[in-house]
C-alpha cells in the first residue's frame, strides 16, 4: 500500500502526519492551559471524558503562541496525545525523499528530532514527521525539565 501523509499547516510551515499515527482530527478543541509547564504543552483538552495533553510545536519553529484551533489525537508509546495544527489541508502521497543533506541545515535545530523527510510539494518544502511524534517531544520535555 502506498504511504499516505495528511498535510497540515502551522504557521507558515507546511508538515505531514503519517496517516497511519492519526486517529482523530479535532477542531476547536477546548483547551485549557496549565501553569508552569512547558512552552511544549499548550494544556489540557477533554475527548469524550479523556483528559489529553495538547502539544504544540510553535515554540520549536520560532512562533508566537496561539489559540489551537485544530489538534490531530495521536497515539504513542506514552499515551494518547493532541498536536496542535493550524490547519488539515489535504492528504497526499509522496514520492522519494530528498536526501538529508539538502534539507536538515533549513529547519529549526529543535525540529531535527521529529522530522524524518523532507520533501518538494509544488513550491513548498514538506517537512514529514515521525510516527512517535508525541514521544518525541514528551522526551524533549523530560530532557529540558532536567537540565
Amino acid at each position: 500500500m502506498e504511504e499516505q501523509l495528511l498535510t497540515v499547516r502551522i504557521g507558515t510551515y507546511l508538515f505531514g502526519a503519517p496517516v497511519s499515527a492519526v486517529t482523530e482530527i479535532l477542531a476547536d478543541p477546548s483547551v485549557t492551559g496549565i501553569p508552569k509547564t512547558p512552552p511544549l504543552i499548550a494544556g489540557v483538552a477533554v475527548v469524550r471524558g479523556q483528559p489529553l495533553t495538547v502539544l504544540t510545536l510553535r515554540p520549536h519553529l520560532g512562533l508566537e503562541s496561539a489559540p489551537v484551533k485544530m489538534a490531530l489525537r495521536w497515539g504513542g508509546h506514552r499515551g494518547t496525545s493532541l498536536i496542535a495544527v493550524d490547519q488539515v489541508e489535504s492528504l497526499w502521497a509522496p514520492g522519494a525523499p530528498l536526501p538529508d543533506d539538502t534539507w536538515r541545515d533549513l529547519v529549526p535545530p529543535e525540529a531535527v528530532s521529529w522530522i524524518t523527510r523532507a520533501f518538494r510539494m509544488g513550491d513548498e518544502w514538506l517537512w514529514a514527521w515521525s510516527e512517535e511524534l508525541p514521544d518525541r517531544l514528551q522526551e524533549s520535555i523530560a530532557s529540558a525539565a532536567h537540565l
